[in-house]
């Protein structure tokens, strides 16, 4: 065996070791939000935290801009998340072949950048029309090496597959945390409003108070930009929220909101959340829904006057209970440990494979 040869096995051995002793870099790519909320991104804190709770050894990458500081997650996430190690990829990071690195759908050119890297790169879908929107007409994921996927939804799933079906899609379902619970005081007679928009806030509070002048001592709060903590305890505090997201592609502050014990007035979703649809397509009585601007104002004065009258139908608190119970802790973790382990496994694999054929072929060299 060559000088070369025994170099090479012995490399990859040492990649070999590295998975087994979980010192492998499991690594996600994020997108700086600038401190602003997002469901998205801590769907990703989450996993990666997840991961370094059982050991791996995890990091964040980022790619900053010219005089542009990072900012994280610090003001709305909670400190663990905050503290996970984050690396600017212009800083020189490097990665093996016992790496995995996970790329965010809106990273296209990330994915495009890294396609000679030699570690296992893995794509995570959450918004289809981010794909849409930031891959290049030219170009799809296979272009960039781009083999394994995991997403948040079912319906993800069928949209990924339907467009790159050569990619391996696993399914990695979000939770709703633990600080979003039900409180045993009573609710007070407040209105969130949870919205992208300042022009849709508009549109439910100003019709409102012109449609309803009786009901000007009603309090309505708006939850953009709040922390983790305090959205919580606006949800848990009020009788009920009002959630416009149609865009969508999971619904987080909704599932919050139920499991708060606040009851949630939404606007019907363009895309068929998991949670809300039926087999049948149509919406569950999870939430109160209204298709347009105009009739909001009437679902919220009936609210309220179900609620001062103590008559608010417990059927919706019922479906709302059941809409979110399937989002708990335990199964996202069991979900993202086990596609690790895979994808691990199996670059533990070639590797060995790679060792025998390299082995083969100075036996049939010295025959």
């Amino acid at each position: 065996m060559t000088e070369k040869e025994q170099v090479a096995i012995k490399r990859i051995k040492q990649e070999i070791e590295k998975i087994d002793n979980k010192q492998s870099k499991i690594s996600f790519f994020v997108l700086d939000t600038k401190g602003i909320p997002s469901g998205s991104l801590e769907y990703i804190y989450k996993l990666a935290y997840i991961l370094t709770d059982e050991g791996y050894n995890v990091s964040m990458l980022y790619q900053s801009e010219k005089d542009d500081e990072f900012v994280g997650v610090i003001n709305w996430l909670q400190e663990k998340y905050a503290n996970l190690p984050h690396f600017d990829i212009n800083n020189d990071f490097e990665v093996s072949p016992a790496d995995v690195v996970f790329i965010p759908e809106i990273f296209a050119n990330v994915m495009n950048q890294t396609k000679k890297l030699p570690c296992k790169r893995v794509a995570i879908l959450q918004n289809f029309d981010y794909l849409i929107e930031q891959t290049p007409f030219a170009a799809q994921w296979g272009d960039f090496g781009i083999m394994d996927a995991i997403t948040n939804t079912e319906h993800n799933k069928e949209l990924l597959k339907g467009i790159f079906p050569y990619v391996n899609v696993d399914v990695i379902h979000p939770y709703i945390g633990e600080e979003f619970s039900n409180s045993i005081k009573p609710k007070k007679l407040i209105i969130n409003i949870v919205a992208k928009n300042q022009s849709d806030i508009n549109k439910i509070i100003k019709p409102f108070y012109w449609k309803y002048p009786t009901y000007k001592w009603v309090s309505f709060r708006d939850l953009r930009n709040f922390s983790k903590e305090a959205f919580a305890n606006a949800l848990r505090e009020a009788v009920a929220t009002v959630w416009v997201d149609t865009s969508a592609s999971f619904g987080y502050s909704a599932l919050e909101a139920m499991k708060s014990g606040s009851l949630v007035i939404a606007k019907v979703p363009d895309e068929p959340l998991e949670w809300a649809f039926d087999e049948k397509g149509m919406v569950k009585d999870c939430c109160l829904w209204f298709d347009n601007f105009n009739s909001v104002q009437r679902q919220l004065a009936s609210v309220i006057r179900s609620f001062v009258t103590d008559k608010i139908p417990q059927i919706v608190y019922e479906e709302a209970n059941k809409a979110h119970q399937p989002y708990k802790e335990d199964i996202t973790r069991s979900g993202i440990l086990e596609f690790v382990e895979k994808i691990l496994n199996k670059r533990k694999s070639d590797m060995q494979e790679l060792i025998t054929n390299i082995e083969k072929q100075d036996n049939n060299g010295s025959n």
